[in-house]
């Protein structure tokens, strides 16, 4: 009988052990990791926003810059990444560092969604380190909003959590995996702008996916639409157009009325799908420096990734 209840528990074990990852499959003294917003400290998974990391920088020069910047179209860019170590490091880790663009907008599935950049080998000390790879003029399409994504690979420190088509829960779940993206719109007054935004569904399979806007901290001083297009904005409207903060104003144009939180849901998109959006700035005064937050949820909830616009941001 007690053989017996220690095979049960041993088997129970094993289901544990293999339905998810080892809290710690990689020591502390010779985990790596790059942070997915400033008050991450390398936990998995991590808390908070995971697509605009600070330690993934973009600037026009080798030369590291101050603020990053938007990638100029055609022309040589730099990405600088930090790496770092966790306290009681120990030696060096070795491994290689990978750099990823992706396709506009959200929703982009890991791996088919993604464009390589570039890659270099790196040995990581105990302090930490920063690293830059060239993103070449040929391989920044646009003008457009990019997703870039960063992956530490290596055998001493291996991702913790095994990849899967989410790129959100990768980076989520896995110190290795860093994501970021920011758009900058300057706007001026009586002089709208218009800039694209992408829905995605990562998922092999039709899925419903709800659209968030948000402007928690700084709101715009102006107006902001979304046009949806005909096919999504048909699709929504045959789904009851359930959602949130905001008016038509047009046959496929929305204005927010609610800054701080406004969503459509139950947008439906057929498997791997992308849709093209519009977003629209436009003000009458001198606006000063705003933030949009755009991400999509899928019907359980979970995000699937987004897009910063910051509006008039003289940093940038």
């Amino acid at each position: 009988m007690k053989t017996k209840l220690v095979a049960i528990l041993a088997g129970l074990l094993a289901v544990v052990t293999f339905s998810g990852a080892v809290a710690n499959a990689t020591p502390y003294y010779r985990d790596v990791y790059m942070r997915d917003n400033v008050t991450d400290v390398g936990n998995e998974p991590s808390t908070g926003s995971i697509y605009f990391s600070p330690d993934i920088k973009v600037c026009w020069t080798p030369v590291p810059c101050a603020v990053s910047q938007n990638p100029r179209v055609g022309l040589n860019n730099y990405v600088f990444v930090t790496l770092r170590r966790k306290a009681g490091a120990q030696g060096n880790v070795d491994g290689v560092l990978h750099l990823y663009r992706s396709n506009l907008g959200g929703g982009t599935p890991w791996p088919g969604g993604w464009t390589t950049i570039g890659a270099t080998g790196v040995s990581v000390p105990v302090g930490g380190t920063t690293v830059m790879i060239t993103w070449p003029g040929w391989n920044v399409p646009g003008p457009a909003h990019f997703c870039l994504l960063t992956r530490w690979v290596s055998p001493t420190d291996p991702m913790t959590f095994a990849e899967g088509p989410n790129t959100q829960l990768n980076a989520q779940r896995n110190n290795n995996i860093a994501w970021r993206n920011v758009d900058s719109v300057r706007v001026f007054p009586g002089r709208p702008i218009s800039v694209p935004y992408t829905i995605g569904n990562p998922d092999p399979f039709d899925a419903r996916q709800t659209l968030v806007l948000e402007q928690p901290e700084r709101p715009f001083a102006g107006t902001v639409t979304i046009d949806l297009g005909r096919e999504l904005a048909e699709r929504w409207k045959a789904a009851g157009q359930k959602g949130a903060g905001v008016k038509q104003v047009g046959e496929t144009q929305f204005l927010i009325v609610e800054p701080k939180f406004a969503r459509f849901d139950g947008l439906t998109l057929k498997a791997e799908e992308r849709i093209e959006t519009t977003l629209t700035f436009a003000t009458d005064v001198e606006a000063g420096p705003a933030e949009l937050l755009v991400h999509q949820t899928d019907a359980q909830g979970v995000d699937l990734g987004g897009a910063q616009f910051l509006v008039n941001n003289k940093e940038e």
